[in-house]
């Protein structure tokens, strides 16, 4: 389990990165065409690989458990030869040595790395990992143990510290003679957090990271524990999932098109966000799997339509931070993933639980089928149970019934995230078009030029005229 665990840490820090990169190499075009366009496409992109991986992972772990890790070998080794081909003529050069501050043209990049905020990058990834862990945790430990306690206390604590510490940075920065310390540049600026549209795109990436994750480990629980499909086919479900992202994500590259403002994609998409979690929950509590697929669809529909747009709006509101901002729109979409599953894993085993209870409690059953539900409640089998076959149908039925409504109260804890998103999105700037501006400057230019040679004209024909008489 330990080196499962250290293999994941190591494939997260590359995927983050390839991300990271990858986004800020196709940011660096100032046309807001260019970008509206690259920015979808990797978005759709990534929701066919977001939705084709766990069907894929459904049918493999049937075979071995292995291949889940296996199959991605020869995925990386295909990424890595495309972004040497495809992307390096793309890359801008490095920066200047001048441009960078504390430095000299001379400057190696050994030397380089001295100027990298280390202690901010401690601080931040060990405030953000006690916080990931909490949440992961904590649904199964009913939040009540040392290590989630503990995680949940010195987490946010050293959130803190770090952002003192970027602080200090900031304001030691600005003196006449700068001590050797703080002769960094900042890991995480911190006038990004100064900006009200910033701050609205990062709610947004974090409520973008809850839906996603939530509608696939979710949905899952759903079809498997209520509707009784085999993980493989459960996994086909999922699929509704994945053309609703890439029709959103091209009708949002069309929006931005004809309105020049990725504000209206954002805003449609989180409406539409809020209202398909609402028809979720009401299909689950109908159990009509076909209105499921559907509405999940939908959903899928409003996470592409707001997906692109959240980096376009950025890129041009802070084209000299765009790296940054790719890094912490990443961040927090995991950050909202993590923390809607440790929600809705809280809210499901609740009602789970409570609904368990009561029918216990009611009478209507008795005999061996209470004795066994009732030993399954106790023993917490409730909380992980992913097979009924074996139970008797009436406690199949009363797990099942719990299961779609604790699945059901989930979506429904979702809705206020979305709704607060719709309100955030309402009040974001209007971003600079080049695009649109350079054309209107042309042609001031030309009527400039044209005012001009109608000025130098009367003049000659003036001149002439004085000449004559």
């Amino acid at each position: 389990m330990t080196m499962v665990l250290v293999g994941r840490g190591i494939a997260g820090i590359g995927a983050a990165g390839l991300l990271t990169i990858v986004r800020t190499i196709v940011s660096d075009s100032s046309s807001l065409d260019t970008n509206n366009l690259q920015q979808s496409a990797m978005f759709v992109l990534y929701a066919i690989g977001f939705s084709v991986g766990p069907v894929a992972g459904g049918f493999l772990v049937a075979a071995s458990f292995r291949w889940v890790f296996a199959i991605n070998l020869p995925s990386t080794v295909i990424s890595m030869i495309l972004c040497f081909f495809l992307l390096r003529k793309r890359v801008k050069g490095a920066r200047p040595a001048e441009e960078l501050p504390y430095a000299a043209k001379s400057m190696t990049w050994i030397a380089k790395l001295t100027i990298i905020d280390w202690i901010g990058t401690f601080l931040f990834v060990l405030g953000g990992i006690l916080i990931l862990l909490a949440l992961n945790w904590g649904p199964n430990d009913n939040w009540k143990t040392a290590r989630v306690i503990i995680s949940l206390i010195i987490g946010p604590v050293v959130f803190v510290a770090f952002a003192f510490w970027e602080f200090i940075l900031e304001h030691q920065q600005r003196a006449s003679v700068i001590p050797a310390l703080y002769r960094v540049q900042p890991m995480l600026p911190l006038e990004l957090f100064r900006s009200y549209d910033i701050c609205a795109l990062m709610y947004g990436c974090f409520v973008s990271g809850i839906v996603m994750f939530v509608m696939f480990y979710f949905v899952a629980i759903f079809m498997t524990v209520v509707t009784g499909l085999p993980p493989g086919q459960a996994g086909v479900q999922l699929l509704y999932f994945a053309p609703g992202m890439g029709g959103g994500s091209l009708l949002s590259m069309r929006l931005i098109k004809r309105f020049r403002q990725p504000i209206y994609p954002l805003v449609a998409g989180s409406i539409v966000m809020t209202v398909s979690l609402g028809l979720i929950q009401m299909s689950m509590q109908k159990n009509v799997q076909g209105l499921v697929d559907a509405f999940m669809g939908i959903a899928g529909f409003a996470v592409g339509l707001t997906g692109g747009p959240l980096v376009v709006q950025a890129r041009f509101l802070m084209p000299d931070h765009i790296a940054i901002i790719n890094a912490l729109m990443l961040f927090f979409r995991a950050l909202g993933g993590t923390a809607g599953l440790a929600q809705c894993s809280t809210v499901m085993n609740a009602k789970v639980n409570s609904y368990i209870v009561g029918q216990i409690e009611s009478g209507t059953i008795s005999g061996s089928d209470l004795d066994i539900l009732a030993a399954l409640y106790s023993s917490g089998g409730l909380t992980s149970i992913m097979s009924l076959e074996g139970l008797p149908p009436t406690v199949q039925q009363i797990i099942r019934d719990a299961f779609r409504n604790g699945v059901r109260w989930s979506f429904v804890s979702l809705i206020p995230w979305a709704g607060l998103a719709v309100f955030l999105f309402l009040f974001l700037s209007k971003i600079p078009d080049g695009d649109v501006q350079q054309p209107n400057h042309d042609e001031e230019m030309r009527d400039v030029e044209d005012q001009t040679r109608k000025v130098s004209g009367s003049l000659e024909e003036n001149i002439a005229t004085d000449g004559q008489k």
